[in-house]
């Protein structure tokens, strides 16, 4: 099976291997680089670019540093829900990238399915429901900002989280929020499975036309047309598959029609 180069240092390989034996590759870990260094969850790096840009990136350096034509880039990204904000969001990509041929194929996968939080506690009492809601042990919570020197990711057990926190609350309210790197959050690593296993059938989904694979990317269309004023509507009507390579587009239609009550105008 070839190789399939991963860029990691908080052992995503345990989400991905599975899915992408399916796929013919064996993957290998690349060690000795520093991601964080391409950006940070709390803030001490920004991200440059767009996900699917550092998703891309890693995978590009995961072939330098390895040696290996194929390479996979990780990257998430979390924050309120696009529909009405209201809920936390998680957003995953894996970037496959081929040195040989310098092609890319994405794999995106987003949900509700997180526990993304944050919160300023002022007493212990406080800090423990937020701990216990975001499933500490088993999911980590950071203590403060990178700018403070209360500042800690290493929390693991109850103990430490007590010691610290009422450590930092002797000198006032103590931020805390979700560890979000995928080797302390469970609910993460299974997000990256999903979208693990969605790469996985790209890569083994050729184009129709030009016979690459990875073919499909999905973008919707809107516009299902409302059965009573015949105007069209925000509801979904089809969906593109299109292929990275040549450009070929399928559709495949969902829906023409919706009732009145989807229809923007007459159910504003």
């Amino acid at each position: 099976m070839p190789t399939l180069a991963l860029l990691t240092q908080h052992a995503k390989q345990a989400a991905l291997e599975s899915a992408l034996a399916e796929a013919g590759y064996t993957v290998e870990t690349v060690h000795g680089y520093d991601t964080d260094t391409l950006g940070t969850f709390t803030g001490e790096v920004a991200r440059r670019g767009t996900q699917l840009d550092a998703a891309a990136t890693k995978a590009k350096l995961a072939t330098q540093l390895s040696g290996q034509r194929y390479g996979l880039g990780s990257e998430g990204s979390f924050g309120p829900d696009p529909h009405v904000g209201l809920t936390a969001w998680a957003s995953e990509v894996l970037a496959w990238w081929d040195a040989d041929e310098k092609r890319l194929v994405y794999s995106v996968v987003q949900g509700p399915e997180t526990n993304y939080d944050q919160t300023t506690a002022n007493t212990w009492d406080e800090a423990l429901a937020f701990a216990k809601s975001a499933g500490f042990e088993r999911h980590g919570v950071i203590v403060g900002r990178p700018t403070e020197p209360h500042f800690s990711k290493a929390c693991d057990n109850w103990c430490q989280l007590e010691k610290h926190v009422r450590g930092a609350l002797a000198h006032g309210p103590v931020w805390l929020e979700t560890d979000m790197r995928a080797h302390r959050n469970p609910t993460r690593m299974a997000m990256i499975g999903r979208c693990a296993e969605q790469l996985s059938q790209l890569l083994r989904t050729p184009c129709p036309a030009c016979h690459s694979t990875g073919f499909g990317e999905v973008s919707p269309i809107y516009g299902a047309v409302c059965e009573a004023c015949g105007e069209p509507s925000s509801a979904l009507k089809a969906k593109a598959t299109t292929c990275a390579v040549c450009g070929h587009v399928e559709q495949e239609v969902l829906r023409l029609t919706v009732p009145p009550s989807r229809c923007d105008y007459c159910n504003p």
